[in-house]
């Protein structure tokens, strides 16, 4: 059994369909976003509408962060393209994370709200909200397209009546201390013998006064009664104030609030309630008998949103992790050739190193043996091939190209006698074998109708044979009518 290597893994390209999978899963776990589009028209690509809300969004996630209260509105443009724009961070937030879930905003807004004029965001867990329309919303006080997000954890084992006092506790007097703090921002924690502990964190938006805000959450008591009957959790967001209660500390620093006793008694039920979107618990969680279940088009409405949501995700995130994962196994497999390469070139050097003794020995004996016997300059022979030109190659034998030298060569032998020189294959580990074999062969078969071995030459890597020159080619071509390279038989 083998096992991949790391060097060895950027070059599978079965992996990478293995790895960007596996990437691609973690961005999916991102903030949830829940948009709310309004009806109040869309505008055109490239229009001033758009424009001004790119302005826009340049501008007001800065303004937001600046301020002590993470808040800010604002108004861009001339009708009929004036933009009005709320933005708010939670309480517990700071400026740098306020500023990148704005930015993050403007951008989802214009995705989920495609060209729509009005539009809302809401996260599961990012800090801020966003709201910007062609209406001027600003001028009045109506917390408009409230969200009543319900739980998906299992229900308190207590009772309703139990519950219900707990709850209506927690968010009057979260809410009291809220509108009455400067920030109208407040978080708390409801501590009572022998029921659970709850979590709340409840904010408006700073311009409103405290009556406005008070009267803002005077609603969500009911709301939540209504649909989260012993729920470990929920929400109600609206553009003007929001809550949040858990059974666990999910806010920053310590609570601002501590509950300790419960109140006298409920409130009579008010069933002149705000309209509200519901988003409901998925499929196997189904709602307590008390919440109202959402009519079936608001259940068909919110699947197509989450599919659509998702679908969108998904694209964006292969659109950038695609390209950067190919980048990284392309420098991955960058560096790995050039590894390989340097270990080759250093092997081929090694070997030379390791053989240039045999060939200075190879080259003594032949010397002792014949005095006929040259051992040629390469810059010479380099020079009368034009450096190893197509026009003066003869043909191409078993260990390597055969070359004719010009009649320039300053070496060509007093008598006249015209010489070729054979170049045998360079960078192979096995090239002084090849050319340790042919010369000793050749030097001890000379005869008249072979071709003379007159000497070589030895540089490096390079290792070259010099033949005489047969322009009529050798006895065996006229025997056998065959053409063999200038009388050279590869043996």
């Amino acid at each position: 059994m083998r096992f991949l290597s790391f060097v060895d893994l950027p070059c599978h390209p079965c992996m990478a369909m293995v790895i960007l999978p596996l990437l691609l899963l973690v961005p999916l776990t991102a903030a949830q976003t829940w948009p709310a589009c309004g009806e109040s028209g869309n505008y055109k690509s490239n229009s001033t509408y758009e424009a001004n809300l790119k302005l826009l969004s340049s501008i007001l996630p800065k303004k937001a962060a600046s301020n002590t209260t993470l808040f800010a509105t604002d108004t861009v443009g001339n009708v009929p393209n004036t933009i009005f724009a709320l933005a708010l961070c939670r309480g517990d937030s700071n400026a740098s994370a306020c500023e990148g879930c704005l930015v993050t905003a403007f951008q989802d807004g214009k995705e989920h709200c495609t060209s729509n004029k009005d539009a809302t965001v809401y996260y599961n867990s990012n800090p801020c909200m966003l709201r910007f329309s062609n209406q001027n919303f600003l001028a009045t006080n109506v917390n408009d397209n409230i969200f009543v997000i319900v739980s998906l954890e299992m229900f308190i084992n207590i009772s309703t009546r139990a519950f219900n006092f707990l709850l209506f506790t927690l968010l009057n007097n979260t809410a009291q201390s809220a509108a009455n703090s400067s920030r109208r921002f407040t978080t708390s924690r409801l501590d009572v013998s022998s029921l659970p502990t709850l979590y709340c964190l409840m904010q408006c938006t700073p311009d409103l006064s405290a009556d406005d805000c008070a009267a803002c959450f005077q609603p969500y008591s009911q709301l939540t009664l209504k649909y989260m009957d012993r729920r470990k959790g929920g929400r109600l967001l609206g553009t003007r104030c929001s809550m949040r209660y858990e059974i666990y500390p999910f806010f920053q620093a310590d609570p601002m609030l501590h509950i300790i006793s419960l109140v006298s008694e409920l409130p009579p039920i008010n069933n002149t309630m705000p309209p509200v979107t519901l988003y409901p618990p998925p499929q196997s969680q189904p709602l307590s008998p008390v919440a109202a279940p959402p009519p079936p088009e608001a259940q068909a409405t919110t699947q197509e949103l989450h599919g659509r949501n998702s679908r969108r995700r998904v694209l964006w995130i292969i659109a950038v992790a695609a390209p950067l994962l190919s980048i990284f196994l392309c420098v991955i497999c960058f560096v790995v050739w050039m590894r390989r390469r340097r270990k080759g070139t250093e092997i081929v050097h090694d070997q030379a190193a390791t053989n240039r003794p045999e060939e200075d020995a190879l080259v003594w004996r032949l010397e002792e043996k014949s005095s006929e016997f040259i051992l040629f300059d390469f810059s010479e022979i380099l020079h009368a091939t034009h450096n190893f030109s197509k026009e003066n190659l003869l043909g191409q034998g078993g260990f390597g190209p055969v070359y004719k030298l010009c009649t320039c060569f300053q070496g060509q032998l007093p008598d006249g006698i015209e010489i070729a020189v054979k170049r045998l294959a360079s960078h192979s580990r096995q090239g002084f074998t090849e050319f340790k074999n042919e010369v000793e062969l050749i030097a001890k078969l000379q005869h008249s109708n072979l071709v003379k071995l007159m000497g070589c030459c030895i540089q490096g890597e390079e290792k070259l044979l010099v033949y005489e020159y047969l322009p009529n080619k050798s006895l065996d071509f006229f025997i056998f009518e065959q053409r063999w390279l200038i009388g050279i038989k590869d043996v």
